[in-house]
């Protein structure tokens, strides 16, 4: 038996598996990993096309200063209040480094983004997760959960639930540590929880522009908060952490918010239509209020069976399988003739 040299606290730990990606270029209908179904601003390519030159020989501004003066001025912050990470998903790491160490409980609902329980083994931090309540509202113990760290995904993925300013208040203030604000998807809900920034120095806000910016290929998240939390996940990021076009890019794509607005505004009106159509079809539904719907096959069709068909015809969306959402399935919002060809399918297919 060969010795494994992973260490004790990792072995046995399973690790996040993103959603199937197939190559570019393939017939599929990809509604499984919560993209854009629209481009990038064309001044975002623009940008990028520029930046596509000799000055790639040099390395990138550490702190990506273009964006971060960017997004400040697009949210009415410092520049100061703002840092930036290899998407989100580096962002909530750097929130492990700098606010939970080894033995430390860091605490979030279920069921929510995956990432977090590996991301605390890999971190040796200790997952406290707190079972959601009806609805997939917080519970009163995950709001006095005394752990160092805690996160909240709002909107909530997989389940899209939106919780409003106060709900998010009372948690941060009855946390004892940093509550990070997890908001990738709040661009498709009604608003933002950017003003409690002001009145709350121990909440972090992490955004995302992979989906309301159509730039995931680009892996560019951010952080807004107090200059003190900045500056704690400045000390533990990677020394250049977003390349010289992931920068330009972000700096371009924050500044066009006609093209932003013209997004958001299609997810919106096709998750409304989505979910009405799926609705007919008998599908019980959990209110979204990011650029997905979630769903489970109701009148004895089994979830796994419906997405295993679907995927036989080339339409990928995303199951879970684990209580509480087990046989529940997550569907991108598309557009139009992506929605028509996966209710088209799913006709065939449901009993």
């Amino acid at each position: 038996m060969s010795k494994s040299f992973l260490r004790k606290s990792l072995q046995g730990v399973e690790p996040y598996v993103p959603g199937e990606q197939p190559a570019d270029g393939e017939d599929w209908i990809k509604l499984n990993t919560n993209e854009s179904p629209l481009p990038p601003s064309p001044r975002v390519i623009e940008a990028i096309k520029a930046a596509t030159d000799e000055s790639l020989r040099l390395y990138p501004s550490p702190t990506a200063a273009p964006a971060r003066q960017a997004i400040a001025k697009h949210f009415g912050l410092a520049p100061m209040q703002v840092t930036l990470g290899n998407g989100a998903d580096e962002l909530i790491e750097m929130c492990l480094r700098a606010f939970a160490g080894a033995g430390d409980r860091v605490a979030y609902p279920t069921p929510t983004y995956p990432l977090l329980e590996p991301l605390c083994r890999l971190h040796d931090a200790v997952p406290s997760p707190n079972p959601s309540g009806e609805l997939f509202t917080w519970s009163p113990e995950l709001m006095d959960d005394p752990a160092p760290l805690k996160f909240l995904v709002n909107p909530n993925s997989p389940t899209g639930t939106w919780h409003g300013g106060p709900s998010v208040e009372r948690v941060v203030k009855r946390s004892k540590g940093v509550v990070v604000l997890d908001e990738a998807y709040v661009d498709f809900a009604f608003e933002s929880q950017v003003a409690l920034l002001a009145k709350h120095d121990n909440l972090l806000i992490l955004r995302t522009m992979s989906k309301s910016y159509a730039l995931a290929g680009m892996r560019i998240g951010f952080a807004l908060g107090s200059p003190e939390l900045i500056a704690a996940l400045d000390a533990v990021k990677d020394s250049y952490n977003l390349d010289r076009l992931a920068i330009v890019a972000a700096t371009a794509a924050i500044q066009d918010e006609e093209h932003h607005r013209k997004i958001v505004d299609h997810v919106v009106g096709e998750r409304r239509w989505l979910e009405l159509q799926l609705h007919e079809l008998g599908f019980e539904h959990s209110p979204s209020e990011a650029n997905f719907v979630f769903v489970k096959p109701t009148m004895g069709n089994v979830g796994a069976a419906v997405v295993d068909a679907l995927r036989q015809r080339r339409i990928l969306v995303r199951y879970y399988d684990r209580d509480p959402i087990a046989g529940w399935f997550r569907i991108t919002v598309g557009t139009r003739v992506q929605h028509e060809r996966l209710l088209s399918a799913l006709k065939e297919i449901l009993i």
